[in-house]
């Protein structure tokens, strides 16, 4: 191999891992107690449940899409103990949102954000304040929302590699309770989501990349061509 493609070899592999994250960010998120709440509707504030507070694992109804997904840590959670039989009854609200759940995470470097969402009966998602799910007030299937976002397995809202920059941020999670149950059992409600927010490539990186396969290219042909 002559001195000249030796250059260009080296040139195409330090063009490649130039343009390779020294160690790639990874954060998880997932639903759990302790998530700071707010705007809880008056009708909810019973029992000692104030207008703010932190949040509470909860009961997942039978039909509900069962904790953990994903093999993640996300367990169904809410204001109190909303859940499948539990001792506090957040009674029909309509397309008044009832609690306003916060979950608040700091990267640096421009970001991926993906996550799973369900909720009972659904709910309105905003990343930073602009919204990404739009709540859905009507019934449906298994006594949610019958669509993203709601309860069942198959009813989750997907946010896929979502881009943020580099910073703290917040996503709100609006809940909604429009079943017409009288009681937790026949009328629970909560949250439950998991995801991760990853490293994304700085835009000189794709760059780097491209510049690399394209001298990884012209070497191939420059091989072809010589006897």
């Amino acid at each position: 191999m002559d001195g000249r493609k030796i250059t260009l070899w080296i040139a195409a592999v330090t063009c490649l891992l130039a343009a390779m994250p020294a160690k790639a960010g990874l954060i998880l998120l997932n639903s759990g107690a302790g998530l700071s709440y707010s705007n809880l509707i008056s009708s909810g504030q019973t029992g000692g449940v104030g207008a703010s507070g932190t949040t509470v694992a909860i009961t997942p109804h039978p039909l509900w899409q069962s904790n953990n997904p994903n093999g993640s840590s996300a367990v169904w959670i809410s204001y109190a103990n909303t859940g499948y039989g539990g001792s506090h009854f957040q009674p029909f609200a309509g397309s008044t949102p009832v609690v306003s759940i916060f979950e608040t995470f700091t990267n640096s470097g421009p970001n991926w954000l993906t996550l799973d969402i369900w909720s009972d009966d659904s709910a309105g998602v905003f990343v930073d304040g602009i919204q990404v799910f739009a709540p859905v007030t009507t019934q449906g299937s298994g006594g949610c929302s019958g669509q993203a976002i709601g309860c069942l397995p198959n009813q989750e809202g997907v946010l896929s590699n979502y881009l943020l920059g580099s910073g703290t941020h917040t996503i709100r999670f609006d809940l909604y309770q429009t079943g017409p149950g009288g009681d937790a059992s026949s009328n629970p409600m909560g949250l439950l989501f998991t995801g991760y927010d990853t490293n994304a490539p700085e835009p000189g990186a794709f760059l780097l990349v491209g510049a690399g396969l394209l001298t990884v290219g012209a070497l191939r042909r420059w091989s072809r061509s010589r006897p």
